[in-house]
């Protein structure tokens, strides 16, 4: 066979994968995993957040549910302290999971963390090159430190940097309500995951003027976002006082000195 003949091969190959994948289209009908299942209600009201079915999940030691559980919080615009950038590491590579975690006075804070849908099919959990082409539905999570960061640091033992946010109100506050009308309307209009383009990392650098053209998203540390910390540093969203080595080191959270149902947790995570 000629090149020309395989380079059409490929094309047409491409073309109607493509086609494929524009035929797709989004549904919040699905037999979801547990963790899935029910999704986050947002109310907005001047000063107020009101959110219901917060996840506020226990596990077992092999990362089963133990206690599937939610929440009816409320949150004050006016109390809105820091955001704070988590960086999860599950694999080799730059292969980390991105979410952030916004503070309130009185202690409080809410997790939001945009991940793939899984239904029961996934038996083998995320596949990030699947994510890549509809091969999941669009989620936003809205949880507490005790389920998206336990689950990581003391129930998987993944390595977990969390780094308090060098940024302006003007802009975090307005990131976080953007994140929670995201999440209103996937209850009404879902969508399909992007492994590349759907983040809180992407959500966050969309805010600077240094991402603006296409080529800034090509950079390796976005699309395997281990690194993406990195980055932060670069653009001052995280402490600059110190050495990136440094700040990276001290931002590693230690699990030895909470348990998840502390009550203390989010403060000693931070020590």
């Amino acid at each position: 066979m000629s090149y020309l003949k395989i380079s059409l091969f490929i094309l047409a190959v491409i073309v109607l994968w493509a086609v494929f994948l524009s035929l797709k289209s989004p549904s919040n009908q699905a037999n979801w995993q547990t963790q899935f299942q029910i999704l986050p209600s947002i109310e907005l009201g001047g000063d107020t957040i009101s959110i219901k079915n917060v996840r506020d999940f226990r596990y077992n030691d092999d990362g089963t549910i133990r206690e599937a559980r939610y929440l009816d919080q409320h949150y004050q615009l006016s109390e809105f302290k820091n955001a704070w950038y988590g960086l999860s590491h599950f694999g080799k590579n730059g292969l980390a999971h991105v979410f952030m975690s916004f503070e309130f006075s009185g202690d409080k804070f809410l997790i939001v963390s945009i991940e793939a849908r899984l239904e029961d099919k996934h038996v083998n959990g995320y596949s990030p090159i699947k994510g890549l082409f509809r091969g999941y539905h669009k989620t936003i999570v809205l949880a507490t430190e005790q389920d998206v960061i336990g689950l990581r640091t003391h129930i998987r033992q993944e390595p977990l940097n969390l780094y308090k946010l060098d940024v302006p109100e003007l802009y975090t506050k307005p990131l976080l309500l953007n994140f929670l009308r995201e999440a209103e309307v996937l209850n009404r209009k879902p969508t399909f995951y992007n492994t590349l383009i759907d983040n809180c990392m992407t959500g966050l650098l969309a805010q600077s003027d240094q991402f603006r053209e296409l080529s800034s998203w090509m950079d390796m540390r976005i699309i395997l976002p281990g690194n993406s910390d990195q980055i932060a540093y670069e653009l001052g969203y995280i402490d600059t006082s110190k050495p990136f080595s440094k700040v990276r080191e001290e931002a590693l959270v230690d699990a030895s000195i909470t348990d998840i149902d502390d009550a203390d947790f989010s403060l000693k995570i931070r020590m």
